[in-house]
């Protein structure tokens, strides 16, 4: 059941208003006493509209349920997103923490290349190439 407003037609949300306003005003109602207007005119002549009444509250109360359900779930899932986003940021740190240390490494591998480099009396490049590594590492 699609319940968005865009897609129900006014007369169907008026009956929807109109159900929720009668069960609001007979609620806890004995079961001896009979639902009546604001002023206290019966709502029901027979029996018929007795069981519609009845009916009305069970859609209203199924309702109810199924919006506190959606509500819930609705509520899950933005925790579940907001947890997810949390994990990617915590991801995204640590990955970055990670960067920067490679960069450390990097900077002090090619400090060691230099100076070993000025000792032999040779270029950055001779030295890559004796040690096997790429120049683009």
């Amino acid at each position: 059941m699609d319940a968005s407003p865009s897609k129900r037609s006014s007369k169907a949300r008026s009956t929807e208003e109109e159900t929720l306003q009668l069960a609001d005003r007979t609620a806890g109602l004995g079961s001896n006493e009979k639902p009546a207007d604001e002023n206290g005119k019966p709502l029901f002549k027979d029996s018929l509209e007795a069981e519609r009444f009845k009916e009305l509250e069970e859609v209203v109360s199924s309702l109810r349920q199924e919006l506190e359900t959606l509500t819930q779930k609705k509520e899950a899932s933005l925790s579940e997103k907001d947890m997810t986003l949390e994990k990617a940021h915590e991801m995204n740190e640590e990955h970055i923490d990670r960067l920067h240390r490679y960069n450390d490494i990097k900077d002090a591998g090619q400090i060691l290349f230099g100076k070993l480099a000025e000792l032999r009396g040779k270029v950055v490049k001779e030295m890559y190439e004796e040690y096997g590594v790429n120049l683009k590492d």
